[in-house]
């Protein structure tokens, strides 16, 4: 079979994390015919001390501004467990977009790629699997050549600082300016916005109650899963078990990022009550970013 290399569309691809999950799904066949290749390349990422490779059945739907919709390319078999990999798919034009792993009911855009953040999340005790298990797709643009994937999302960090563990029921952050979960569309120049449908809260379960720290003393922290962006009017409510009423406050403007390649920081806002449980109502927040 002959091919046309300026027909041909090479692209680095970095995605961040979370390849390994899609190994036992089933993706479509893909036509080899009068078809465009992608080259897709994983950096030198760690998400913990997860490799990053792509997996065999690996996946990513495209799509061109004038001509391909949703379009699946499947890995060529010589890059599987490779950090390198060749994607091969129908041939697609104009302004690229991507994203991973492929879904034939996933609706998108060239321009716009939606996502959606989950307004309620369960908590969870390891960062990275939380963020992943909330973030199960990266999305990339065509930018000079080269198509970049990143996950779309931030990770908020909270700790309970009592002088002794309480159990944390859940807790819930509000907006009045800002939505916090629910669809939102990464644009061509990578920026994120919510919708207009987008919810002002997001809710983290502790089903029936996780500690505040534990046996050394470590604090506990509470992973919330949301958009980047500056917020200078979170209030975040604590459900604590034991006390009747919830306790509510205002938080000092936050900024997050979106976890990147070979970034792992995450924003943390420390409740520290003076005098235990009891001096519930004299509460210091602070906030700190992990570099």
């Amino acid at each position: 079979m002959k091919f046309n290399i300026s027909a041909f569309i090479l692209a680095v691809v970095t995605v961040t994390a979370g390849c390994t999950e899609y190994k036992d799904k089933e993706y479509p066949p893909v036509d080899d015919s009068g078809y465009t290749l992608v080259e897709a390349d994983f950096k030198a990422l760690l998400f913990s001390d997860k490799d990053m490779v792509w997996p065999e059945g690996a996946s990513i739907g495209v799509y061109g501004s004038e001509q391909g919709y949703n379009e699946p390319y499947a890995i060529k078999k010589a890059g599987v467990g490779l950090g390198q990999a060749f994607f091969y798919g129908p041939v697609v034009k104009g302004t690229l977009a991507a994203y991973y792993p492929y879904s034939p009911s996933y609706i998108g855009d060239a321009a716009a790629m939606p996502f959606l953040i989950e307004s309620e999340q369960v908590y969870g005790e390891d960062p990275v699997e939380m963020y992943l298990k909330y973030t199960p797709s990266a999305f990339a643009h065509m930018n000079e050549g080269k198509m970049e994937f990143h996950y779309p999302n931030a990770l908020l960090r909270l700790t309970v600082g009592f002088a002794e563990a309480v159990k944390v029921k859940g807790l819930r952050l509000d907006s009045e300016k800002s939505g916090l979960s629910g669809l939102g569309v990464i644009m061509q120049d990578g920026t994120i916005r919510m919708t207009e449908n987008a919810d002002n809260h997001i809710v983290l379960n502790c089903g029936e109650g996780v500690l505040s720290r534990s046996d050394d003393g470590s604090l506990t922290g509470f992973c919330l899963v949301m958009p980047p962006g500056t917020y200078d009017d979170l209030k975040v409510t604590l459900h604590i078990d034991g006390f009747d009423s919830s306790f509510v406050c205002s938080v000092p403007e936050v900024v997050l990022e979106k976890i990147d390649a070979s970034d792992m920081s995450v924003a943390t806002l420390s409740f520290s009550p003076s005098g235990g449980p009891d001096g519930f109502s004299e509460v210091e927040v602070e906030f700190d970013k992990d570099e």
